[in-house]
């Protein structure tokens, strides 16, 4: 059968692979599928079990529901997941045999968003974290006022940070809790007006280790996160010391030595890019060790896709059963690969290639591992690997476990990138991508989409990314790269346009157009540029200073860094990333912003803005529209309403996901056909 080009609606079909998690004895493998119900217009998440031995691969659970986070019992004989009805939208722990049958509520928590379920080493209790619905915002206290007519009461705000995207006010903290798995009866353990996350047991139970900023004022020093020690039953806490600077990610050591954790060592603004790295820190005598030091790469994964949400990391670090080695993911030039260190800091990669690895698990002796992996075209599914550690670790060759995709590759043609590397101004190499048409002929010339990623401390990669293929299968060339800024490269190479955006960024932004225009098949009368976000900013910045591309699309993008810096979910601190402040020092700011550029557009643009987008408010997208429309431009505000976040193109509702893609080709189409 002739296989046919890529569709929008074939986001529709894309079943997402993710959370593998191997049970303790290495024989089976449960995870979640996420699929979209086109007629209801909503995401379905369930869990699948697949058998190490034989290679059965089954759906595991049911229903109307999203289910997420399972995490087998000690003894292989129970999985706990997270269940969120999608009817009535509350979210409890749940448990199910590990041979099946029915599954049944653990918890009966107050309305509020549950995290991180973690089993005690004897199988008894399960530590997790929990933020309550503020009472005043609950389903129950919103629909009480609506039967008698009230309005909403107000919020009353006294802390900074009061909000993130994606989630919404943040009214309640986050904090520790323990529940019995006999009875599931539940118990907070910290407390207090902080937030707490990664939760990790000590091997002989007595203790959770987590890690929270409890300074004196953590929105001033946002870098003081540090590893607290509690009981299961709550009480004191102990802090163990560390270099100051972000954490998290924290896991025990078997043998009870050593917590392992993500991070970095620093007293900056959050926003600075960072390499992280792999430390571990012995609780009992206070040794603190880096083991990662000479790896100037990003500890984690940093691939940005529109199949999954933006910087899921990497998860935890996985210890071996002799407690002398740690595995975790390393971003690296477009990809992000299975690494591994000894305890005297000597690393190597465990696997090669273009792949891009976003979850990782291995059974309790670290020997069996499962990897979700996606590549260009490839959307994710799980491979197994088998590890042998000695002073020197060794691993087989990758073996495709789950093929849910399959039927779906089978129909269409997708298209093969091809990795390029170009000079900028200075010499400086830089990495790119070009995707062409599934049935390109090098004779024609066609028109060219250069994107830029947002971040902009992220990375293109090979992953698979369904809008790239789709702009492709339509004719054009695809053209993705990753200028200074990007992660995956030394730490100097993201640190470079800290600060000051607009510089050494655009310049390789505008070596990558050169270097498209200069191949033989591409009409340099018909190059479009988009970008989201960080790109979005970059898409405005070059449409304020050169009118090379015959159209650009802007997408949840920034434009006024003065009104940014004080309106986004995390609010600039003064001279933290950017120089001065937004109030009485906003010179630099002001000057970094393509607003102050505006009326130098020549290109039509297309805006695309969600309303309910707490990173890049909305505001961004109306001072640029009105600025145009009072210019004269050419310019169309699609506006995305309040239920959409800064996320839209890779979780937002799919019946608006399939809208916004259709749009951009019609723009597209119309200014590059």
């Amino acid at each position: 059968m002739a296989k046919r080009k890529v569709v929008a609606e074939d986001l529709l079909a894309i079943k997402l692979v993710g959370d593998p998690q191997v049970s303790p004895d290495g024989s089976k493998c449960v995870f979640t599928v996420k699929t979209i119900d086109g007629e209801k217009n909503r995401y379905l998440s369930h869990l699948w079990l697949a058998d190490l031995t034989d290679g059965e691969v089954r759906q595991f659970t049911f229903g109307e529901v999203s289910d997420a986070a399972p995490r087998w019992s000690p003894d292989g004989m129970q999985i706990a997941f997270i269940r969120t009805d999608l009817r009535e939208k509350r979210s409890q722990i749940w448990l199910m045999r590990a041979d099946g049958g029915e599954a049944w509520q653990l918890t009966k928590l107050d309305e509020g968003s549950i995290g991180e379920p973690v089993w005690s080493p004897d199988g008894s209790k399960i530590a997790f974290t929990f933020r309550p619905t503020h009472p005043d915002w609950t389903q129950e206290a919103r629909k009480k006022r609506q039967e008698i007519g009230k309005s909403n009461p107000p919020r009353v705000i006294t802390r900074l940070f009061y909000r993130l995207d994606g989630v919404g006010f943040l009214d309640m903290r986050q904090h520790l809790w323990v529940c019995d798995v006999r009875t599931g009866g539940a118990k907070q353990i910290t407390d207090g007006d902080y937030d707490d996350y990664s939760p990790a047991w000590s091997p002989d139970g007595s203790k959770i280790a987590f890690v929270s900023n409890r300074s004196d004022d953590p929105e001033e020093k946002p870098y003081e996160v540090d590893i607290w020690l509690v009981s299961p039953e709550g009480g004191e806490l102990t802090k163990i010391p560390t270099p100051t600077g972000y954490k998290g990610n924290i896991a025990w050591s078997p043998d009870g030595e050593w917590l392992a954790y993500i991070g970095h060592e620093s007293k900056d603004d959050p926003w600075v890019p960072r390499n992280d790295k792999v430390w571990v820190v012995n609780p009992h005598t206070g040794e603190v060790r880096c083991l990662t030091e000479t790896l100037d790469r990003d500890v984690g994964n940093a691939t940005l896709s529109d199949m999954r949400e933006a910087f899921t990391g990497g998860g935890r670090p996985l210890w071996d059963a002799e407690s002398s080695r740690l595995f975790f993911t390393v971003s690296d030039k477009g990809n992000c690969h299975l690494y591994t260190v000894d305890l005297n800091g000597n690393w190597q990669p465990l696997t090669e290639g273009a792949m891009d690895i976003y979850a990782i698990s291995a059974d309790r002796s670290a020997s069996v591992f499962v990897l979700a992996l996606s590549k260009p075209t490839m959307p994710g599914e799980l491979f197994t690997l088998r590890v042998q550690s000695a002073s020197v670790a060794t691993a087989t060759e990758l073996r495709q476990l789950t093929r849910l995709n399959a039927d779906w590759l089978d129909k269409v043609q997708l298209s093969e990138p091809e990795e390029v590397w170009f000079d900028s101004f200075d010499g400086t190499k830089i990495q790119g991508w070009l995707l062409k048409p599934p049935d390109f002929d090098p004779t024609k010339r066609y028109p060219l989409l250069l994107y830029i990623h947002g971040g902009p401390h992220a990375q293109y990669g090979n992953t698979f990314f369904h809008e790239f293929q789709l702009h492709a299968a339509r004719g054009y060339i695809v053209f993705y790269t990753n200028p200074r800024g990007s992660m995956g490269y030394e730490e100097s190479f993201a640190a470079i346009i800290r600060g000051n955006w607009g510089e050494v960024d655009f310049r390789d932004v505008m070596a990558a157009t050169d270097f498209a225009a200069s191949l033989p098949y591409v009409d340099e009368a018909r190059m479009a540029v988009a970008g989201g976000s960080y790109g979005g900013y970059m898409t405005n910045w070059i449409v304020t200073h050169t009118d090379r591309f015959r159209c650009a699309i802007t997408d949840r993008s920034v434009v006024d860094l003065v009104s940014m810096a004080g309106t986004s979910d995390f609010p600039f601190k003064p001279d933290g990333y950017w120089e001065g402040n937004f109030w009485d020092r906003p010179e630099k700011l002001w000057a970094q912003s393509p607003l102050r550029y505006v009326a130098n557009v020549k290109t039509p643009l297309l805006i695309i803005h969600s309303e309910g987008d707490l990173r890049c408010p909305i505001g961004q997208a109306e001072e640029l529209f009105a600025a145009l429309k009072r210019l004269k431009k050419e310019v169309v505000f699609v506006r995305y309403p309040q239920e959409t976040s800064h996320g839209l193109s890779r979780s937002g509702p799919p019946d608006l996901r399939l809208d916004r893609l259709n749009r951009i080709c019609e723009w597209l189409d119309k200014w590059c056909r």
